[in-house]
């Protein structure tokens, strides 16, 4: 299952170690505007080196893209891009050509498979999400011209037991992308990079917890049994390797929970923006749980690996989400032109 989305697909290809990763967007719509640097602007957001709080291994990950768009706008065929790997140190992974490591997919590939890339941990790296990004950057183009008022925006809220308190309505991804946490608030922002660097030169790790909203969706988007908003949207989020969890609202939605209905159901954010599975015209808001990172001790400190994958898992959250919406505004208008 190397495939996401229905009418707006995306297919990735590509191991960490190998020679490029890349993306195949099929069902995008002709007449799209959309340049190279697009793309670019939304891998330069995940890429890897960005700054201390993030894995040492430094990747232009500049994007190529091979067809599907000529003189700046999508053909209606299929997109197809990539990226090539340039500093990759295989070496470093010999040693788990037969060790397994605690927490990662080693082993279970390993046993399902018979044959897997030890390098970096190959197809299932986080590397593979920049196929993800690129895919997301192609969906906003879309999004940007049928549904111009949609804006999506996601910020790191908490690392490890640091939590900031709630952004304005106005927050944007500039504001979120000022500290190299992303978390918009400074204060919290500072001290979450002292933890994580903290955590790094222990060859430890820390997870947290990303929140998402989005504005400006229309009412009705998703359908109402198998297909529902959250429901697509938890596949998109649970696909994503650290990920351990979903839940829509606000922060303190697990401690409303507990409420009596008559309590909870005055407070018309508590449903996250989603009623009967479809978009209620509110402010869609998601949280999303991350594990800490499962390479530790002297594999961490010698190794290059992101002790706190929240900071650079935003842009993917983002990406994610414009491809369910994407996805759904196809398959909505195309409901809505059905014959009777």
């Amino acid at each position: 299952m190397n495939t996401f989305g229905r009418l707006f697909r995306l297919t990735t290809f590509g191991e960490s170690h190998g020679p490029a990763l890349g993306s195949v967007i099929d069902g995008c719509p002709a007449g799209v505007t959309l340049e190279a640097a697009t793309i670019q602007r939304a891998l330069d957001r995940r890429r890897p080196g960005q700054s201390a709080v993030t894995t040492a291994r430094s990747e232009g990950d500049r994007v190529e893209i091979l067809s599907g768009v000529f003189e700046g706008k999508t053909l209606g065929t299929p997109i197809a891009a990539i990226v090539r790997n340039e500093n990759q140190r295989s070496g470093d992974y010999e040693a788990l050509r037969t060790q397994d490591r605690p927490g990662h997919a080693d082993r279970v590939w390993r046993e399902r498979f018979q044959h897997r890339d030890h390098r970096g941990g190959g197809r299932t790296s986080g590397r593979e999400t920049l196929c993800r990004v690129i895919g997301g950057a192609v969906a906003e183009a879309f999004l940007a011209r049928d549904l111009p008022q949609v804006r999506s925006v996601a910020w790191v809220e908490r690392v490890g037991g640091l939590v900031a308190p709630p952004p304005p309505m106005t927050l944007d991804r500039e504001m979120v992308d000022a500290h190299p946490t992303r978390c918009p608030h400074p204060e919290t922002a500072a001290r979450m990079e002292q933890e994580i660097l903290e955590a790094k030169a222990q060859g430890d790790s820390l997870g947290g917890v990303i929140a998402l909203r989005v504005t400006g969706l229309p009412v009705g988007l998703g359908e109402p049994v198998f297909g529902k908003l959250k429901a697509r949207l938890a596949d998109a989020f649970a696909g994503i390797g650290a990920v351990a969890g979903v839940y829509w609202g606000p922060p303190d939605l697990l401690d409303a929970l507990v409420r009596r209905g008559s309590t909870f159901h005055g407070q018309a954010q508590v449903y996250g923006g989603i009623q009967g599975g479809l978009s209620n015209g509110e402010p869609l808001e998601a949280r999303v749980l991350f594990k800490p990172p499962a390479t530790l001790g002297n594999h961490a400190r010698q190794g290059r690996h992101d002790p706190c994958i929240l900071p650079r898992a935003v842009p993917v959250l983002e990406a994610m989400t414009s491809l369910v919406l994407a996805d759904l505004w196809l398959q909505h208008e195309a409901f809505r032109h059905l014959p009777g």
